[in-house]
């Protein structure tokens, strides 16, 4: 058995700014809910937002961060977003939180894509230390294609093989 010493902690990267990339690695977890605002005048007010588990990785590739992507659709009372997101470390694990702002519409556009998990790998851009976060100015996704080697009514899963769902196409409760 190996005796650690007290001082062989792990020493994580220093968060930099620059160009950054990330990959998703799970699936979404897609959240709808409602809440009343106190008034006056009192207001019910919608929100829905997605969660996925990804690891972020630092420019140059230094480093790959476990973390999480947070996106949310805006509510009609937040009308102005200063920065395209904003990176922050959690508070007692070796790991980031990335969220990324988007319009109503954007959200509407990706939200059958990520279903689909055809949103795999982002950019994004962060900028200097800002409070203890450090503010995004600029994200990028690239939706993955649908396999053109895969025949009609199937898919490719990540592992290479593919799946028939005409059976599923065909299907009706």
């Amino acid at each position: 058995m190996t005796v650690r010493k007290k001082g062989d902690r792990l020493t994580l990267p220093p968060i930099v700014a620059g160009e950054w990339r990330g990959e998703i690695v799970a699936s979404a977890s897609v959240n709808f809910g409602q809440v009343v605002q106190p008034g006056p005048p009192r207001q019910s007010v919608e929100f829905t937002y997605v969660i996925l588990p990804a690891t972020l990785i630092m420019p140059d590739a230094a480093f790959r961060w476990p973390g999480i992507v947070m996106i949310m659709a805006p509510t009609p009372l937040k009308t102005e977003f200063p920065d395209a997101g904003t990176l922050f470390p959690a508070d007692r694990l070796p790991s980031l939180s990335l969220s990324l702002q988007v319009t109503r519409a954007q959200f509407s556009d990706m939200l059958p894509r990520i279903e689909a998990r055809r949103l795999n790998n982002f950019y994004f851009v962060v900028e200097e230390e800002s409070g203890g976060s450090w503010p995004v100015r600029s994200w990028a996704w690239e939706p993955r294609q649908p396999s053109a080697s895969a025949p009609p009514h199937s898919i490719r899963l990540d592992d290479g093989r593919v799946r028939n769902v005409s059976a599923m196409i065909a299907w009706r409760p």
